[in-house]
């Protein structure tokens, strides 16, 4: 959660130094509210990066979708297409901002442990680069609307690391995990899939081979290494 509050941090403040220099050069009042706001909003979550961040990052992308929504108040003169172009712009960035705001609740039980952390990032970044179509104890799904997201599950002696949508880390006991199969596609390869953890679930797809894996290991019939191996 701090790497992608971290992240974000460094185009907010770039489009806040931008949005500052239009709205001075151009005396415009709006850029002159906006830009400053995302600058100091970027700084902060740059000089302390924390899953607090989360909420001053949502508030800053919010912020900014209100002005393009509204946009179409100084450009009475712009064509009807471009006006529309901002105004879309504006409500992807009100929901990227919810959607920020919205992950906070989860984030805030994170762990602080020092070693814990260090050693959890370093399980993660091997699980990112794990070859998902070969390795038997990854598990791998699409999420989001659209299904352009793409997230797994690290499979466990001990339980399963969930790699998530927006950065977030979920670890789960074996017995807190479900996958519920509701369809398939005309070939039969890709599953829709309810993916619960606890208290939290989400819709995904995913192929009919992982599904099977992820069977295989909540049955104990696969063979799993431990977290501390």
């Amino acid at each position: 959660m701090k790497r992608s509050v971290r992240r974000l941090a460094w185009i907010e403040a770039s489009v806040g130094v931008i949005a500052t220099a239009c709205g001075v050069a151009a005396h415009f009042l709006p850029l002159l509210v906006v830009g400053p706001a995302l600058l100091v909003i970027g700084f902060w979550n740059l000089v302390r990066p924390s899953v607090q961040g989360l909420l001053v990052d949502g508030v800053g992308l919010i912020l900014a979708g209100l002005f393009n929504v509204a946009a179409w108040v100084w450009m009475d003169h712009a064509r009807p297409t471009a006006v529309g172009k901002w105004i879309y712009t504006g409500v992807l960035q009100i929901v990227w901002g919810v959607r920020r705001l919205a992950l906070y609740p989860m984030a805030r039980h994170s762990a602080r442990d020092a070693s814990a952390v260090t050693r959890l990032e370093a399980l993660v970044h091997e699980l990112s680069r794990r070859d998902a179509k070969h390795d038997p104890n990854i598990v791998e799904f699409r999420m989001g609307r659209l299904h352009l997201h793409r997230g797994r599950l690290g499979l466990f002696a001990e339980g399963a690391i969930g790699l998530l949508e927006g950065g977030a880390v979920r670890l789960e006991k074996r017995g807190d995990v479900w996958i519920e199969a509701s369809g398939s596609d005309l070939l039969g390869r890709t599953l829709k899939v309810t993916i619960q953890m606890s208290d939290y679930q989400l819709t995904a797809r995913m192929q009919a081979e992982h599904f099977e894996r992820f069977e295989r290991w909540k049955l104990g019939q696969s063979q799993v290494r431990s977290i501390a191996a």
